[in-house]
């Protein structure tokens, strides 16, 4: 049975038709094995393993995308919708020999050196690409809870196609099943994959972007509260806020933080953040920063989170960034995190250098027992390092 092609899925329920046979490839179905009833029987199929039970899954074409998608049984039939859509790591996809794959490049036209496999193998999918459109996806339970009944008349129909400009690169989050302590890996794994795709549509566009991380969550701890959010992006929908404006994305995240961190571990983080001071190392000391900011439900881009910024890093480093040209305090919009951040490494890596310089400047002089003249602007001395204040 060749792959189902259906033209949409929308947040009702589409009835899918079962394949009768083990005939997708091992690349494509991964942990989805292939159960044989009989002919024409409703348990013939393919199922997945979960934490919750075996669960029936059907691999479909839906326009020039493909996709797993979880079913819920409706009497004799099977059906799912939008919200049914699975990209779980359990799952595979095709394989750019694969004429399916939209990057598609003929076996034979590929010379077998090991070049040439290592560049066909970064271009493999882990998994499909995950839809790119302007409206909001159906919450979902573990049974896909379809037919609740209630979409309004005249909801848009949604067409789910592969983005424009290709398909997502590297690794995604893990399935996030609303565990408190791994709620923060969870986020920052994300910020790792939207950052690496940054300029697919899917992460440009802020409603995408929410619409990609929910497909990540999934587990009774979770399934409400994803109901619950696309909701509230579907009353935003209908308010006229665009798919393009970063409030969806800002909001949502701070939602995020308030459902899956432990209120004490918030007051406790919150008093590391403001105790946290520049040591050796930059790059520890922002990850510290943005981490505890995280914990402590305490937005980056805050008046109070940029004041608790400058205290904490080195008094050198703050005044050359106050102090560099880029730094406007008269500004009538003041500078975000991330401003703050780019501008503290430009000034580090300059000190960095100048360090660097005048070592090897001293080097030479003792090379040649020279005595150099007092030079009262050494870098190296009250530099940017560690804060001991």
């Amino acid at each position: 049975m060749a792959t189902q092609t259906y033209t949409t899925l929308t947040r009702e329920p589409t009835q899918i038709f079962r394949r009768q046979q083990d005939d997708l490839p091992a690349h494509v179905t991964k942990d989805v094995y292939f159960e044989d009833q009989g002919p024409g029987h409703p348990d013939t199929g393919y199922f997945l393993d979960t934490a919750h039970g075996k669960k029936p899954i059907e691999f479909i074409q839906v326009n020039n995308s493909y996709h797993w998608v979880r079913l819920h049984r409706n009497q004799d039939t099977w059906e799912t919708n939008l919200a049914g859509i699975y990209n779980g790591p359990e799952v595979g996809w095709w394989l750019i020999i694969d004429p399916q794959h939209p990057n598609y490049i003929q076996e034979d036209s590929i010379p077998l050196t090991l070049a040439a496999v290592t560049t066909a193998l970064q271009q493999l999918p882990t998994h499909p690409d995950i839809p790119n459109h302007p409206t909001i996806m159906e919450g979902q339970q573990e049974d896909i809870n379809i037919a609740t009944g209630q979409a309004q008349a005249e909801e848009q129909r949604i067409n789910i196609i592969t983005p424009s400009n290709g398909a997502l690169k590297g690794n995604p989050p893990f399935i996030f099943n609303g565990d408190r302590t791994a709620s923060w890996k969870f986020i920052n794994n994300f910020d790792l994959w939207r950052l690496l795709n940054k300029h697919n549509d899917t992460m440009k566009k802020p409603l995408s972007r929410v619409v990609a991380l929910l497909s990540y969550m999934d587990g009774d701890k979770v399934d409400a509260w994803k109901e619950e959010q696309m909701r509230i992006l579907d009353n935003a929908n209908s308010k006229g806020i665009q798919e393009t404006n970063e409030v969806l994305w800002d909001d949502f995240i701070e939602r995020f933080k308030n459902a899956f961190t432990n209120q004490n571990q918030r007051e406790e983080s919150y008093q590391k953040l403001c105790k946290l001071k520049q040591e050796d190392s930059l790059d520890d000391f922002f990850a510290k920063f943005k981490q505890l900011a995280f914990e402590a439900g305490v937005p980056l881009n805050d008046k109070g989170t940029i004041k608790t910024l400058k205290h904490g890093m080195n008094k050198g480093l703050t005044s050359a960034i106050i102090n560099s040209p880029n730094f406007d305090p008269t500004a009538d919009i003041p500078w975000k995190f991330n401003q703050w951040e780019e501008q503290a490494r430009q000034s580090y890596l300059k000190w960095k250098a100048a360090a660097e310089f005048t070592q090897r400047r001293q080097g030479l002089f003792q090379a040649f027992k020279l005595s150099p003249r007092q030079n009262n602007s050494n870098p190296g001395q009250g530099g940017f390092g560690r804060n001991n204040n």
